[in-house]
């Protein structure tokens, strides 16, 4: 079967151009295209084919096209923290922390916000609410990124601190 198709193929490719194409069943049932007219070959009728007239070709020495590159030039944004300050302590037993950054233009994409240089969470929008901060010291930076993946601004860091009170004091 593989190889009547493949001779098929062939013979039309061949063929295309002919005028006139003949159609031949042998004795085992194989049937063959050809060009040629053979005994008991029939005529097949071919109705006009697709064709169309290709544009000149241009000579890039002697005409040159314009450039069709389109400059998609980014803003250059400036990505701010907010809140918490520089090196604020924020005593929450909880270690609920908010951070709030400002976009300077605003823009399309998400924001990702990095604890300790770990990506912690996304949003759409510069602010964010963790959860179960330990107390000690920690950094926290912003990234806006673009919807194809690149990074269009960062925060500078960020140093605060969490304090909680000790489980140890014992109020009695």
């Amino acid at each position: 079967m593989k190889l009547i198709i493949t001779t098929l193929t062939c013979v039309l490719a061949l063929v295309v151009n002919a005028s006139e194409l003949y159609k031949i069943v042998h004795e085992d049932g194989t049937v063959t295209y050809t060009d040629k007219p053979t005994k008991g070959a029939v005529l097949v009728d071919l109705e006009k084919t697709n064709s169309a007239t290709m544009p000149a070709l241009v000579d890039s020495k002697t005409q040159q096209l314009p450039a069709k590159r389109v400059d998609k030039t980014l803003p250059k944004y400036q990505l701010t923290i907010l809140s918490p300050a520089k090196e604020e302590t924020i005593r929450n037993n909880l270690g609920k922390v908010t951070v709030a950054g400002q976009l300077d233009p605003v823009g399309n994409g998400k924001f990702e916000l990095y604890l300790d240089g770990q990506l912690v969470q996304t949003s759409p929008a510069p602010s964010f609410q963790l959860q179960d901060v330990v107390r000690g010291e920690h950094s926290i930076q912003i990234k806006f990124i673009h919807h194809t993946g690149k990074i269009l601004a960062s925060s500078e860091p960020r140093v605060f601190f969490v304090h909680q009170a000790s489980v140890f004091i014992n109020p009695n």
